[in-house]
């Protein structure tokens, strides 16, 4: 699933929004079907009885796990005597989180208008600034200073202070081509090398790339987009808190891969840029050393 980060910048603590989200019925207009007249539904609840707490970064955070089911009229099928076609249902998950100064949401969507859209209904705004979108700082040259990790320092951490590794790329796609490359930090080194130059050779850019992290008693296999949009995949988490309650779990996994793993990976990019361990020029060179390798093996069998 896709998941994106917004910012609330009401005047309302976390405890509030909550509050006005979950009594939806003092202030929702119910929308109606448009043959019958019936009111669709429309409910928001809450999982955790009490907030929950987590510490991410050495801080303390609160969070709960906010459930929403809604329905619309489909759009030119107002007439369709079928409901199933003139009625769509829209249900997902928010969990919000606060560090006592600000409050933020990460919804199962991806980010865009219509995400920010579902937001602003479930918290009754009308203004335009209540919720901004607040993506992760995601670019192509990232995606190729993460694969340059997996390939030449794949068995050392990323992070001086913690212990976190790039263990495998499971995959990545560029703007011309849906197919997925790998890069194991193990294994046929030159198989590696040969599927990394032979995709980047045939794309001008990475818009897309799924790595395997290990961090402290974690391993999280997820998803980066260029449009700043990631995607956990949950069913595949090992770790501390896989004997949690789903939801709990879930929660977790999402805001420590967000807020701390994700985070710290873009950080040591661009203190490698800052240091300058990472350029464009070192980026050339890094593509040029593949092909290097790569005609040193085939000499190698050929002589």
């Amino acid at each position: 699933m896709a998941l994106s980060r917004w910012t609330d910048n009401s005047d309302n603590d976390m405890n509030q929004i909550i509050e006005n989200m979950l009594n939806y019925q003092e202030w929702h207009t119910p929308e109606k079907d448009p043959l019958t007249n019936e009111n669709l539904n429309f409910s928001v609840s809450k999982s955790f009885a009490e907030n929950k707490e987590m510490i991410i970064n050495g801080s303390t955070l609160h969070y709960n796990y906010l459930k929403y089911e809604y329905e619309r009229v489909r759009p030119g099928e107002e007439e369709n005597e079928l409901r199933s076609s003139r009625i769509y249902p829209l249900s997902g998950f928010v969990i919000i989180y606060t560090d006592g100064v600000k409050t933020q949401y990460i919804i199962n969507r991806s980010g865009n208008a219509f995400t920010k859209t579902i937001l602003r209904k479930l918290n009754d705004y009308s203004g335009k600034l209540e919720v901004t979108e607040n993506p992760f700082k995601i670019s192509e040259d990232l995606f190729i200073w993460m694969i340059s990790q997996v390939l030449n320092e794949g068995d050392e951490s990323i992070d001086e202070d913690t212990v976190i590794y790039l263990k495998q790329i499971i995959g990545f796609k560029g703007a011309t081509t849906d197919k997925l490359a790998t890069v194991i930090g193990s294994g046929n080194r030159i198989m590696n090398l040969l599927s990394t130059l032979a995709f980047l050779f045939e794309n001008e850019k990475v818009t897309y790339i799924k790595p395997i992290v290990e961090y402290e008693n974690d391993t999280i296999e997820f998803s980066m987009d260029i449009n700043g949009t990631i995607d956990i995949d949950l069913e595949s988490y090992v770790g501390d808190f896989m004997m949690d309650p789903e939801e709990e779990r879930e929660a977790k996994v999402i805001l420590k891969t967000s807020l701390e793993i994700l985070p710290k990976i873009i950080t040591n990019y661009y203190l490698d840029r800052e240091n300058e361990v990472w350029s464009d020029s070192i980026r050339k060179e890094f593509f040029k050393g593949i092909g290097e390798k790569i005609q040193y093996k085939i000499d190698e069998l050929t002589s």
